[in-house]
């Protein structure tokens, strides 16, 4: 047999990269009808199993004074890590459906690690009521995940899904 057909022959084993993680969130933010009525400020973030606040997805608000009245996320991300929703947030939004995509990336250089977490969505909004809802999700690729939320004031329907 010539060395171009045994090599041709030989058995070839490829490094399997590891497929990219996506996390899409669709949400509803319900139109509320009350005089005045005030956009909520909306946080979405990720915590681990030991109730740690790890990343802000989303952080939507208009003046700092008011950050801790979203205060499950005030007390676990927002009061100590500025840095890490300076790129995420932006001003309240009116009533309507929203899409928020993200790949793991904590920063530059660091990816969320596979791993079992929670996702929470808290909602408030001034003269108007609170609400905060979560789900555990396992980072992985390993199979793809779908979770259904319903809120009942702030936040209307929330589906999750990881690919």
């Amino acid at each position: 047999m010539s060395l171009l057909v045994s090599l041709f022959l030989a058995p070839v084993s490829y490094a399997k990269k590891a497929e990219p993680i996506n996390l899409s969130i669709d949400f509803t933010l319900p139109k509320i009808n009350t005089e005045p009525y005030h956009r909520p400020y909306v946080a979405i973030w990720l915590e681990t199993p030991d109730r740690e606040g790890i990343h802000t997805l989303v952080f939507w608000h208009e003046q700092q004074e008011w950050f801790k009245d979203l205060r499950q996320w005030w007390r676990k991300i927002g009061r100590k890590a500025s840095a890490n929703y300076d790129g995420v947030s932006g001003a309240t939004k009116k009533p309507n459906s929203y899409q928020v995509s993200w790949q793991g990336q904590l920063s530059d250089t660091e990816m969320l690690p596979q791993g079992e977490y929670t996702l929470n969505f808290e909602a408030v909004r001034e003269e108007g009521s609170r609400e905060y809802l979560k789900q555990k999700i396992r980072w992985d690729n390993n199979q793809p995940q779908h979770y259904q939320l319903q809120g009942q004031t702030e936040l209307g329907a929330i589906t999750i899904t990881i690919e």
